[in-house]
């Protein structure tokens, strides 16, 4: 699997949390998870942590994916997932 499979994997898992109501027409690495994309609170973004973290046998730290209160994008989300691969 590649990278581009690891990507859709993570949308699936983020489309699946927020629903069809919530899920962006178009996704893309910039789409915002919380407020201006799939619109996602804080118990809907723990959701999302614990099945990433199932869905690629990893564990992430929350300061790695909440880091410095900028925006979580799908990226952003991404780079965490790596991260936490390579420990």
């Amino acid at each position: 699997m590649g990278e581009q499979d690891d990507v859709a994997r993570l949308v699936a898992i983020l489309t699946q949390v927020a629903g069809p109501d919530r899920t962006p027409d178009r996704v893309g690495s910039e789409t915002p998870i919380n407020e201006g994309g799939f619109w996602l609170d804080s118990a809907d973004l723990l959701e999302v942590v614990l099945a990433c973290e199932e869905a690629f046998s990893v564990d992430l730290e929350p300061s790695a994916v909440f880091a410095d209160g900028s925006a979580l994008t799908v990226a952003r989300l991404m780079d965490a997932v790596d991260a936490a691969r390579r420990r």
